[in-house]
């Protein structure tokens, strides 16, 4: 199988700019999308789960229609994505920056949590 496709867009001109991250969940699928104040991640920080978002946005960059701001492109590649019991998530990222790993974990509803991952073998 190969590696899934993530974006870390920048998204400003808008009340609250942050940072959307999106991920593929299988191959060709649409992207599961967080809110992030900062990225990268390197420390726990609160992150708020948004609806899944159309696979426009893996090469998307400019304004967006309907007045709704500006997105740029902090990182992109490949991942390895891993969803484990009690809505935890173990994202790799493979390319577009230095190799990490990102857990992300539901706190309630859309309140979530992301802190970096352990960066071997193991930590998926």
């Amino acid at each position: 199988m190969r590696p899934l496709q993530y974006v870390i867009l920048r998204h400003e001109n808008i009340p609250e700019a942050h940072n959307d991250l999106m991920f593929e969940t299988l191959p060709g699928s649409q992207l599961a999308t967080w809110r992030a104040d900062s990225w990268p991640i390197d420390r726990r920080a609160s992150l708020t789960r948004l609806r899944d978002h159309r696979r426009a946005y893996l090469d998307f960059q400019g304004e967006i229609p309907g007045h709704r701001g500006t997105v740029y492109q902090v990182a992109r590649g490949t991942c390895e994505v891993e969803i484990g019991e009690n809505a935890t998530w173990s994202i790799r990222l493979l390319t577009g920056m230095p190799p990490q790993v990102l857990i992300i974990r539901q706190i309630d509803g859309e309140n979530w949590e992301g802190a970096p991952g352990r960066n071997d073998a193991h930590s998926i």
